[in-house]
């Protein structure tokens, strides 16, 4: 066991693990060809290499599975269905969210997007130091809810060219029939490339051992693999001495894996990283797997911290595939872990409830991969198709802008592809878009707004004034406005320049948009809208003579970072650069109330006189 005082320099944790040789990179490049050139038969070759028994037929048959359900007990049975059932239940929920319902992101374009499966996946299941149904379990679980209809197995059959029984009742129970007797590099090779009886996969899963990690990443330049996998890891956060025999049992849990295995002991209790050496020495002498647990036990560090943020820190630096947070006041750690597979919070969640049957998948990232790999689930077993669709007035709203983006790039075919279907489009719609970009720059500010009249309330808005932001968002979202505004302003000296200025730029981006106001409503008479004790109400007339008549209610002095002498201001500024006539009034007791509902009644209004008719103009003189 290894000592380690945690300091800046020490954050990131080497541990010694056998490496492959370049002799063995040469077998495995050996069997590669054998595979790839020679399917069935390689593999043969490959058992007479290795000295193991001859199979006659790779893939498992009726009668195996059906012997395979006699040889194993009930009481495991009982064990593995209720594992299924729990691991069933938490990656269902994962499926949802995966598939997008229908988005529309400016009027009359929609998106949408579907989950689908993967049609041909390759499960490797380890069977050599231990026959580990459970990895079965969870790879195939969620390759069936994600919808995979092709499920390949491949494990390493015994010394008498035997599959383990419960591992082919466990696929018999999950009704998956395409089981072969192939272990090692040469299963992962003739799942990638296909075999007379073992069919190719579009994607292999499943731990193993060097041998068979070395194979995934080197066919992972033809086909998909999971996700890089190293021995096992597990790392225990605690101070609680009074916990040490759990402390040492969780250690140990993951050392029995394999000579190469690691554990950690993170505390800040110098008593307990000094207790811990015999607990796990005593421990250990109980436990069957002696051969590797005198080998792995080397690579356990017990780490001394000063303090919570050093251990926060080491955790998301050395990012470990289990993390266990054993002491009651987890809480303090476990929100600010950013990297790892899977935590495990309290005394009562040992990681080996992870590894068989709490629900989560043990197929984890390790070797600090969890900085940039999640753990297995539904999501791996398939990948998400969008679709889109356009009304012609939907793509006469955003043609222009696709245009002007193709043609910066130089792409004129892609500008070509959009500008050619526009005569269709006006014939289909009848209508033009009425869309507007603005800049606007003075001295104190610079300000850029994208508009869309005929949207659906999409947003992107940033004044640098949070409550401002937010009541234009209002705006967009009530008015059925797409509306984006970028605003950079001088906030270090006034908020009064970026909110008048923005309330100018936006009504020049309105009257842009409208151009001569033909075939419009016009008018709009008493749009009330109440929130709580606060009512708003609000008329237009969209004819061009520039009046605003406001009264509200007395205001505080700010509202947020909202100066409330600015939000007259902001209307007068937008009428008068837009040019038309408006009646406000509000009446209410709180200011925020009051700032909002105007907000949010006014922008209703706006919508209603905008909204387009078959009427040439509403009104005798022939213009407004």
């Amino acid at each position: 066991m290894k000592e380690l005082l945690l300091n800046k320099k020490s954050s990131i944790l080497e541990f010694t693990e056998s490496k492959i040789s370049s002799k063995d990179i040469t077998t495995i490049n050996k069997f590669k060809k054998l595979v790839s050139d020679e399917g069935d038969n390689g593999l043969r070759k490959i058992s007479k290499i290795l000295k193991e028994k001859e199979i006659k037929s790779f893939k498992v048959s009726n009668s195996e599975f059906k012997k395979a359900e006699e040889l194993v007990d009930d009481q495991l049975k009982n064990a593995i269905l209720t594992a299924y059932s729990n691991i069933k239940k938490y990656h269902e929920k994962q499926l949802d969210g995966l598939s997008i319902n229908k988005v529309e992101t400016t009027k009359g374009v929609s998106l949408w997007s579907e989950f689908k499966p993967i049609d041909s996946v390759g499960l490797y299941i380890p069977g050599g130091t231990a026959p580990l149904f459970s990895s079965l379990l969870m790879q195939a679980i969620p390759a069936i809810i994600a919808g995979c209809p092709n499920i390949v197995i491949c494990t390493p059959p015994d010394a008498n060219g035997k599959i383990n029984p419960t591992i082919l009742w466990v696929a018999d129970l999950l009704n998956i029939k395409d089981v072969y007797k192939v272990g090692g590099s040469q299963a992962i090779f003739a799942m990638a490339y296909g075999t007379e009886s073992i069919p190719k996969c579009f994607k292999i899963f499943g731990p193993g051992n060097k041998y068979v990690t070395e194979a995934k990443l080197q066919v992972s330049k033809d086909i998909s693999i999971d996700m890089p996998a190293g021995p096992s890891e597990v790392y225990v956060v605690s101070d609680d001495i009074e916990k040490a025999d759990i402390i040492a049992s969780d250690l140990l849990s993951q050392l029995e894996h394999s000579i190469d295995a690691k554990a950690v002991l993170i505390s800040k209790n110098k008593k307990l990283l000094k207790d811990i050496k015999t607990i796990i020495s005593n421990q250990k002498e109980s436990l069957s797997r002696q051969s590797i647990l005198n080998e792995s036990i080397n690579n356990t560090y017990l780490v001394k911290a000063k303090n919570d943020k050093d251990i926060i820190n080491f955790i998301n630096d050395n990012a470990p595939e289990h993390l266990i947070l054993i002491d009651d006041d987890f809480v303090k750690i476990a929100p600010y872990v950013n990297n790892a597979g899977s935590v495990f919070c309290g005394k009562y969640s040992p990681e080996s409830f992870g590894d068989y049957a709490s629900g989560s998948n043990h197929t984890l990232p390790t070797g600090q991969a969890a900085k940039t790999y999640s753990g297995l689930s539904v999501k791996d077993f398939g990948k998400t198709i969008t679709f889109q669709t356009a009304t012609p007035e939907g793509f006469l709203g955003l043609a222009p802008t696709v245009k002007t983006l193709a043609d910066a790039e130089s792409l004129d075919a892609h500008a070509n592809a959009v500008q050619v279907r526009e005569i269709y489009a006006i014939n289909d719609a009848g209508l033009l878009p009425r869309t507007s970009f603005i800049k606007r720059t003075t001295k104190e500010t610079s300000i850029f707004i994208n508009l869309n009249i005929d949207g659906t309330g999409n947003y992107n808005v940033d004044t640098g004034l949070k409550f401002f932001d937010h009541m234009l968002e209002q705006f967009a979202k009530h008015g059925q406005f797409d509306i984006t505004i970028k605003s950079f302003g001088d906030l270090e000296i006034d908020q009064h320049h970026t909110i008048e200025d923005v309330a100018i730029a936006l009504g020049e981006a309105f009257k842009s948009a409208l151009g001569d106001r033909k075939n419009i409503e016009r008018y709009s008479s008493n749009e009330s809208l109440v929130m709580d004790e606060t009512i708003s109400n609000v008329s237009i007339d969209m004819a061009s003579r520039t009046l605003l008549k406001m009264k509200t209610s007395k205001l505080r002095e700010y509202v947020g970072d909202f100066p409330t002498e600015m939000f007259e201001h902001f209307f007068i500024s937008f009428v008068n650069a837009l040019n038309f006539t408006c009646h406000i009034e509000t009446k209410g007791e709180n200011s925020h109330h009051i700032v909002e509902a105007t907000f949010k009644s006014f922008t209703r209004s706006l919508n209603k006189a905008l909204q387009r008719n078959n009427t040439n103009i509403a009104s005798t003189k022939g213009s407004l």
